[in-house]
Parts: C-alpha cells; sequence; structure tokens
C-alpha cells in the first residue's frame, strides 16, 4: 500500500532538514518544497494527500497559496505553521476552510500534531472517494448504459438521446426487432430527471385488448368477474416517472381512442370507475413496423400516431451499421465467460469475419443468442467458426488464409459486393480501386467461371 504523501513547504532549510525524518518516521512519505510557486508547479504534475505550508515566505505567501488550492485543489487539506506574528492570518484563514493551523515551535506538541496530520488524511480519503463517486454518478447519468457502438448511425442514435432525455416530450423509437428499442428507451429514461423512480414497461402483445385496458387503467372491485379488489394500473403508477408502450403499433382501435384521450389530458379512469385520475407520466413508445405506413392502412389512428410521434428515434438494424459488431460480439463475450466461468481470450478472426459477414435477421438480439451459445460450446481459449451456426458462411470462410493471390482478390471482391448489396461504387470505395477497374475485374471473374466450351 503506497504510503500517504505529504507536501512540506517551507523556505527554512534547517526546519525541512529536521522535519523531514519525523514525517518519515510516521510512515508517510515527504516531499519538501522551499517556496510556494514550486510547490503549485508540482501540483500541476503529481498528486499530493495533504500540504503543509509555513505562512510568512518570501514571494507567494502560505495564506496566498492557501487560496490558491482552495481553487485549484480543493479535496487536499492545508495545515499552516505560522511565526510569531501571523496568527491571525493563519486563523482567518483556518474559518475560510483551512484544515488547522500550529504555532512554531510545536516540538513539545507532537502528538497533537500527529492526531491532526492523522485526521486531514482521513478527510483528504473521503474527499477523493467522494469525488470519485460523483464523478461516476455523472458519468452514469450521462452515458447510456449497454449501448455498445461506434457507428455513424449509433451515435446518431446516442445524439438523439441525448437531445431529448430531459425533456418532457413524447418519444417513438422504432426499429426492427431486436435492435434494442427498449434499451433505447431505458437509457432516455435513465439520463432524464425522472430515472429516481422506476421505469416501467408493458408490451402491447402480451395482453388481450381487455386485459392490456385493466393493466394500463387499473380496475375498481367488481369491474369484472374476478376483480377482487381495486388495482392500480400503469398509467397511474407511472405518476412522475416513465411508462414504456412497447409494440404499439398492436393496440386494437378501441384501446387507441382511450390512449389518445389520455395522452392528450393526463387523466383517465380505472376500468369500472367514475372519478378522473390525474398523472404526470412520460410516454416513450416503441415499434416494429412502419406506423406511417399501418395509418395509411387503416391500421393506426392518425392523431394517435402524430401524438406519440413528437420526437422520433429510428434504430438501425445491424446489418447496416456491420462496424460495431465486434465491439458488441467482445462485449458479450466478456459478459458470458464471466458468467459461464469460461477462460476464453478472443474470437478468432475468421470467426470474427464470419460474424460481420452475416446478415443478422434477429439484429442485436440474434448477436447475444449465438455469443452465449458459442461461450457454452466453446472448450478451449478461442472461439472460432465451429462455434457458429452459420454453416454456409462458416464454410466461405473457413479456408481464407489457404487462398492463392487471385483467389483472395475475388474472394475481397465478392465480400465488398456483399456488403454494398451489388453497388460497385460503394464497393469500389471501400477496395480502394476505381469503378471501372472493379468493373472489369468483375467480367474477368465471371468469364473464369464460365465453363469450358
Amino acid at each position: 500500500m503506497a504510503k500517504p504523501r505529504i507536501l512540506l513547504i517551507d523556505d527554512d532549510e534547517a526546519f525541512l532538514d529536521l522535519f523531514v525524518p519525523l514525517v518519515e518516521a510516521q510512515s508517510l512519505e515527504p516531499i519538501p518544497i522551499d517556496s510556494a510557486t514550486k510547490a503549485l508547479e508540482l501540483l500541476d504534475n503529481e498528486q499530493v494527500d495533504l500540504i503543509i505550508s509555513d505562512v510568512q515566505m518570501p514571494g507567494m505567501s502560505g495564506i496566498d497559496l492557501f487560496n490558491r488550492i482552495q481553487d485549484l485543489y480543493p479535496d487536499v487539506p492545508m495545515i499552516l505553521m505560522t511565526a510569531f506574528g501571523s496568527t491571525e492570518q493563519a486563523i482567518r484563514a483556518v474559518k475560510q476552510g483551512a484544515f488547522h493551523y500550529f504555532e512554531k515551535p510545536f516540538y513539545d506538541r507532537l502528538d497533537l500534531f500527529w492526531a491532526t496530520v492523522r485526521e486531514a488524511l482521513a478527510k483528504s480519503i473521503m474527499l477523493k472517494e467522494l469525488a470519485s463517486l460523483q464523478r461516476e454518478k455523472s458519468l452514469r447519468m450521462r452515458t447510456p448504459m449497454n449501448i455498445v457502438g461506434q457507428s455513424e448511425a449509433i451515435k446518431v442514435v446516442l445524439a438523439a438521446i441525448d437531445d431529448v432525455a430531459n425533456l418532457p416530450a413524447t418519444v417513438l423509437v422504432s426499429g426492427e426487432t431486436g435492435t434494442g428499442k427498449e434499451l433505447v428507451a431505458r437509457a432516455i429514461h435513465e439520463l432524464s430527471d425522472r430515472r429516481d423512480r422506476p421505469l416501467f414497461a408493458i408490451n402491447c402483445t402480451e395482453f388481450a385488448p381487455g386485459v392490456l385496458e385493466s393493466e394500463l387503467f387499473g380496475h375498481e372491485k367488481g369491474a369484472f368477474t374476478g376483480a377482487i379488489s381495486r388495482k392500480k394500473g400503469l398509467f397511474e403508477m407511472a405518476h412522475q416517472t416513465t411508462l414504456l408502450l412497447d409494440e404499439i403499433s398492436e393496440a386494437s382501435a378501441p384501446l387507441q381512442s382511450k390512449l389518445l384521450r389520455v395522452l392528450e389530458t393526463k387523466s383517465f379512469m380505472r376500468v369500472g370507475g367514475s372519478a378522473p385520475i390525474y398523472s404526470d407520466f412520460r410516454i416513450i413508445a416503441a415499434t416494429n413496423r412502419n406506423l406511417e405506413a399501418e395509418v395509411t392502412a387503416g391500421n393506426f389512428r392518425q392523431d394517435l400516431y402524430y401524438r406519440l410521434n413528437v420526437y422520433s428515434i429510428n434504430i438501425p438494424p445491424l446489418r447496416e451499421r456491420r462496424e460495431d459488431v465486434p465491439l458488441l460480439a467482445e462485449a458479450y463475450l466478456n459478459k458470458y465467460k464471466q458468467l459461464y466461468h469460461k477462460n476464453i481470450q478472443c474470437i478468432s478472426s475468421d470467426g470474427m469475419l464470419a460474424l460481420k459477414e452475416y446478415e443478422w435477421p434477429g439484429n442485436v438480439r440474434e448477436l447475444i443468442n449465438v455469443i452465449e451459445r458459442a461461450v457454452i460450446t466453446c472448450q478451449n481459449s478461442k472461439i472460432t467458426t465451429k462455434h457458429l451456426p452459420f454453416r454456409f458462411e462458416k464454410e466461405a470462410l473457413r479456408n481464407v488464409s489457404d487462398l492463392n493471390l487471385k483467389d483472395a482478390e475475388r474472394f475481397c471482391i465478392e465480400l465488398a459486393l456483399r456488403r454494398t448489396s451489388g453497388n460497385k461504387t460503394k464497393a469500389s470505395e471501400i477496395l480502394g480501386i476505381s469503378r471501372k477497374t472493379l468493373i472489369e475485374k468483375v467480367k474477368l471473374y465471371a468469364a473464369d467461371k464460365r465453363p469450358e466450351s
């Protein structure tokens, strides 16, 4: 364990020579400095746990130094040493936040002095731990946890979360199944001023229409068969917090009408009730369907769509942000190897290539399942293509290292075209060649594949 570091500042060399051994005898690390200016220069580059400084020094005084320390390093306690005539200044400094002062000479009060030093060091530790906790809390508040990615597409999503989180606006989150819509909703909640209360969530596909209405609005005792007591609904429970309505497109037409009224008035009645209830909830709705298309098809109310679509966030499918696949794979590899106590070090290059080239119809949710299964089945230190369920891709990529130069070039061109859905302009940019050169090579390799006549 590192010794606490004490910065000793005094222009009297004889005092420092005498005092440094006494500090070392207390299992402390002394750092002697003969001026306040030099002390500030040192503090720019090094950390200390306590400052002990003389008051009367040429140039910058100990009091001036204390004022600078208060501004620059408020977590570092400071003890002042005074000679005759400077005690009043030290007392004022203590009132302003200095930890303590001692009049020189204090060799007859060393027990009290060292006890004070220990108290100051304890305060220093406490202040640093508090500052660390506050930094961690601030980071948690400002960082959507578990949203992994560095692609431009995911950066747009993160920026949108940051823009809307602290506003009371209703948010519509859309994206294919498995893209992480609930994760985005939870990130918005965690970054909002409602984060101290829990987020409530309900999936509109999990309940029959009548049951879903009871879950949302609550019911009075005797409202229907089986209603043996009063029950609060989610709109009531979500007062001053957030309610996620997942798969909102599946809500029935009668429920859509009731939802519109609740969103407009923030009031509702329990099923079987007659008294209106007000609730200050925030709605985040999520859907894997195109609600505009659902409106056009007559399956979703246009006015409800406008009410929900105050601020929209669309999460791109994983196949459109393939550069995030390695980050996601590594993140979930670390999670599951700890969960299953596996000594897996990495994913092989061929395995990672297979992951990147797969289309991911189930998006991030599918990737998570694939990585978990791979961790379970892997019995050595590296996940390879044999641990992945992609039969065709796995066979195509298995022997990449054995390809000759011509085959490797053809392989890279095929990958680039597959990744860009056949767009030769984009593929040529990826490959670093001109579009004309790419077209010529595609023709050449196509000719190579034709059977000889």
